[in-house]
């Protein structure tokens, strides 16, 4: 796990600067403090910082082929490179290194852009063909490790983060005002897109060939849910455990030691589980909790890590630690902090870091094998579409408006089943949208923004449609959702604290096998994620099977109403924010308002607002690129020195 960056002239021919290349790699030393490196040949620059992990002695990068001619920065792991080495040793290949980066060369010697194909692994990675003056970037199949990417006057900067690509004279930091608008709509900003304009994301399962002074985009990897051939469940059951047993084992090949990250919930214990049963030693488990009980998980993490007998670490979050650290895992997102929990996977990797160099994480399971409550309610939608219209408009919908508040989001989810399928979906777990966005943005913003977010969603089926609803949710989950939030959040936080962060549940021969098991195999009347808990009956604490489904939830609710009052408030109605003229003034007022006071809890779009808000401080307002040490109060006091001094 590293941190990659580097541009190439390929228009003007100009030298790359040494001094350049350097800043880039400074802002993502935390990537990979334990080595630094460069090439620089003629119009081309690479920068490089390393997390050791395997082959600690020689795996320095950049690292080239024999001759000299192909270049490579790779950040990631790949788990076959002992099987793809000893198949291109006997093509004729010669090694110089133990490590899997150089298997990455020495394939793409061999098969040309088809090497991607034989990749195994998590990665992004930037390749040089000095020969032909070609330059290729490409991310793996899941979207696990992140590449950005501009072109600008004939020159492709690119790197593992965006800050990194700030840091070249000729990239500006200017919001992309459309981006903006579907952030607010789903607190990221779906792929290929950004929230700085002009600076993109390279897809999962994509490769970029920049040659000839032109950029080709290809998609090396897609799949299919919802294929039609049918087993016994009893033999998918059989399968999903053996997929994952392998999946695990492969990804604790490591020369450093290696833990896991343990919520409690049902994907991460699996992943303790097996690795406690691969292991002479105890593993080494993490999890963190709120200081609210309400919120807080660890009470199944004890579960877990008592019956697995593993050496169990913890801490707790509260209120202040939000404030302290929001500035600094803004900078470290390069985007706003899309949801609150990414403090908590902060915090718990830097107490995992004091201990390991690796862990497990468990996302995924709940996208391949639904397991979130989204996917049980629109299975509701088929039968609701069967009833008469007029049931449907007056009993149905009059019985809605009776439910008390603290049903309000299953009012709101009923009220959507009607809507088309993406719309359906988009309107479930959307933060702005419909009347709340038109209220929201200023006049001047909705004259130049498409409304409709879900295209994001409408362009990944309109390339590969599914065979039904559900398989179309789980498709877009994986397509959109991991990658441009979950996977990202996960990638950002871990690297901070110089954490590899490793993903079994998304294996892609796992994900493939997942996608061609039936629809209505994987979700049974009013439970989710079905399959995957059957399968692993025998092997977990009943109670973590039989849990409601929590998520990564944080109080930032109770935050805002009880410590963080004066700080909301400061931030949403600061001159700052009002002088950007993106947003209705009255409207975000009214809605703090109404959530101080306990009227109703926006506690989700007051959070997505104030993370914005930071962003634009950090990344646009300020000149500098420094990682930023003070807490929101700080940040805060400066602006009133700043108006005090001005006056």
């Amino acid at each position: 796990m590293c941190g990659i960056c580097g541009y190439y002239n390929g228009s003007s021919g100009e030298p790359a600067s040494q001094a350049i290349i350097e800043h880039m790699t400074q802002l993502i030393h935390h990537r990979g403090p334990d080595d630094t490196g460069y090439h620089l040949d003629g119009p081309l620059g690479l920068g490089f910082a390393r997390l050791s992990i395997i082959d600690l002695e020689g795996g320095h990068q950049p690292m080239c082929n024999e001759t000299g001619e192909i270049w490579l920065v790779f950040n990631g792991e790949i788990w076959n490179y002992q099987e793809l080495r000893k198949e291109l040793i006997e093509k004729g290949h010669r090694f110089s290194t133990s490590s899997d980066s150089e298997t990455i060369i020495h394939a793409y010697e061999e098969y040309g852009l088809d090497c991607f194909t034989r990749l195994h692994g998590m990665f992004g990675l930037v390749l040089w063909d000095a020969p032909r003056k070609r330059l290729l970037l490409a991310r793996d199949r899941a979207g696990k490790k992140p590449l950005y990417y501009t072109h600008v006057n004939g020159t492709l900067v690119f790197g593992s983060e965006i800050k990194a690509l700030l840091a070249h004279p000729g990239v500006k930091r200017e919001p992309d005002i459309q981006a903006m608008a579907d952030f607010l709509s789903v607190r990221y900003v779906p792929g290929p897109e950004t929230l700085f304009a002009n600076i993109y994301k390279v897809q999962p399962g994509h490769w970029l060939l920049y040659e000839h002074d032109t950029l080709q985009e290809n998609c090396y990897w897609d799949y299919q849910f919802g294929k039609i051939e049918q087993q016994a469940e009893e033999d998918y059951i059989q399968g999903i455990r053996a997929h994952i047993w392998r999946a695990v084992e492969e990804r604790m090949m490591a020369d450093v030691p290696v833990g896991a990250m343990l919520s409690g919930g049902v994907d991460s214990s699996i992943i303790t589980g097996i690795m406690s049963k691969l292991t002479n030693q105890k593993v080494k488990t993490f999890a963190v909790g709120f200081d609210h009980p309400d919120y807080s998980e660890l009470p199944y993490a004890r579960l877990v890590a008592r019956h697995f007998g593993t050496d169990h670490h913890e801490l707790v979050v509260k209120s202040s630690d939000m404030t302290q650290y929001w500035p600094l895992l803004t900078w470290h997102r390069d985007e706003p902090v899309s949801e609150p929990s990414d403090l908590g996977v902060y915090l718990i990797s830097r107490l995992a870091r004091q201990y390991v160099k690796v862990v497990l994480s468990g996302e995924g399971g709940d996208e391949l094998f639904a397991g979130y409550p989204k996917y049980v309610v629109d299975w509701i939608a088929q039968y609701y579409h069967i009833l008469p219209r007029v049931v449907r408009d007056n009993v149905i919908q009059q019985l809605l408006d009776r439910l008390p508040y603290s049903m309000r989001k299953l009012k709101n989810t009923a009220r959507t089943l009607s809507q088309p399928a993406p719309q359906r979906w988009m309107s479930w777990f959307g933060i702005f949208n419909g009347p709340m966005k038109n209220e929201l943005l200023s006049k001047h913003v909705l004259s130049s923004i498409n409304m409709d977010a879900a295209r994001a969603f409408q362009r990944w089926l309109s390339k590969n449609p599914q065979r039904d609803d559900l398989s179309a949710m789980l498709y877009l989950d994986t397509r959109i959702w991991l990658p441009d939030n979950l996977l990202m959040k996960g990638d950002k936080m871990t690297m901070a604290a110089s954490l590899e962060s490793r993903i079994p549940l998304l294996d892609y021969h796992l994900m493939e096998y997942a996608a061609s098991i039936p629809s209505h195999n994987k979700i049974k009347p009013f439970r989710a994620k079905y399959l995957l808990k059957k399968a692993f009956t025998d092997f977990l604490p009943h109670p973590i099977l039989t849990r409601k489904k929590m998520g990564f939830n944080v109080p930032t609710g109770i935050w805002f109403r009880g410590g963080q009052r004066n700080l909301i408030t400061q931030l949403l109605l600061s001159d700052r924010l009002c002088s950007r003229g993106y947003f209705n003034e009255e409207f975000i007022a009214r809605m703090l308002r109404e959530h101080l006071e306990g009227r109703t809890n926006y506690q989700a779009q007051l959070f997505t607002l104030a993370s914005l808000e930071l962003w634009f401080r950090i990344f646009i307002d300020s000149p500098k690129l420094e990682k930023p040490e003070l807490s929101v109060e700080e940040l805060l006091a400066e602006d009133q020195k700043v108006a005090v001094s001005l006056s």
